[in-house]
């Protein structure tokens, strides 16, 4: 029964410190996330491209091929520790340095982890890799995936939709 306080009181000083608050009512602990702390979807997508991006130019800086430039769609789902799993090539490059680096990418972003509401964690994740030597070409690069995967939703009007993480 002693014991009871202290487990409180160390409870307490790690909520503080997470922007969660909790209370206790008999036996029961309820803990309770501040709305300012919940993820959005807009904060985890950025989250989310700022790795992409950053995973991205590591995969182009290790590979032996630098001077390729193409776009690919790469699917994946997650894992139970938030890493994406089960990474496939959505829409192939023209290039296989490309492909490579897109996959690399993926697979080395590390966890996406927590994810905003409305994302279930067997959701299927589609992420767009550009590898482009300018703004023209990515912009270029930008709008040929667009206009593709605008082609992709109309023909999956109703089939399992990749939530998108578009990088450029």
């Amino acid at each position: 029964m002693q014991a009871k306080p202290l487990i409180m009181a160390l409870c307490s000083s790690l909520l503080l410190s997470t922007g969660v608050s909790a209370r206790q009512s008999g036996d029961q602990l309820t803990v309770v996330a501040s709305p300012e702390k919940e993820v959005t979807y807009q904060k985890w997508s950025n989250r989310t491209e700022t790795r992409l991006t950053s995973s991205i130019r590591r995969a182009v800086g290790s590979d032996p091929d630098r001077s390729t430039t193409g776009f690919t769609r790469v699917q994946f789902r997650l894992d139970d520790e938030g890493r994406p799993q089960a990474i496939a090539l959505a829409q192939p490059s023209t290039s296989r340095s490309i492909d490579r680096i897109s996959m690399k990418a993926v697979r080395t972003m590390g966890r996406l982890t927590p994810l905003p509401r409305g994302i279930a964690n067997d959701s299927k994740f589609e992420a767009w890799i550009i590898v482009a030597n300018d703004s023209w070409q990515r912009d270029d690069m930008m709008n040929q995936l667009r206009a593709g995967h605008r082609a992709q939703t109309l023909a999956q009007a109703n089939g399992d939709r990749p939530v998108l993480i578009a990088s450029r």
